[in-house]
């Protein structure tokens, strides 16, 4: 279930924030989605994955799809992510990973090496997508 904080701006997509978070799951500006940085956090609040790159990174992609999905768009709508690994030496299976999950779409990408809030986290990833054209999304605003 999705709750909307401001209709047509930000969604709280349960399972991956709470309207008592501090920031929303995403926001929107135009045709234009911001999500908030993604984890491999299951449903009830453990990691998933620990320990595991792959499997973290797929968890963290997957919330990301089920955040955008709320606005109507897919992976395939991501322009641009900013992904925040804790050890440079994760790149290899990480980039494997990626590149199984967005198969040949290829939004441009930066990557950081950094400690994450929680040390059992491996990645974090954030994206900005563009909305396709026409139709409501999920949160009631026109696109």
């Amino acid at each position: 279930m999705t709750s909307i904080q401001s209709p047509g701006r930000t969604v709280d997509v349960d399972g991956i924030t709470t309207p008592d978070s501090p920031y929303p799951s995403a926001t929107r500006a135009g045709d234009t989605v911001y999500v908030s940085g993604q984890v491999s956090f299951g449903s009830d609040g453990s990691v998933v994955g620990e320990g595991d790159i792959e499997a973290q990174t797929r968890c963290s992609l997957e919330r990301l799809g089920t955040v955008l999905s709320t606005y109507g768009a897919t992976l395939r709508d991501v322009v641009s992510c900013t992904v925040y690994l804790r050890d440079a030496g994760l790149a290899e299976a990480f980039n494997r990973t990626w590149v199984s999950v967005f198969g040949e779409h290829r939004p441009s990408r930066a990557t950081v090496v950094a400690e994450l809030l929680d040390p059992r986290l491996l990645v974090e990833v954030q994206a900005i997508a563009c909305l396709p054209l026409g139709g409501p999304d999920r949160a009631g605003a026109w696109k």
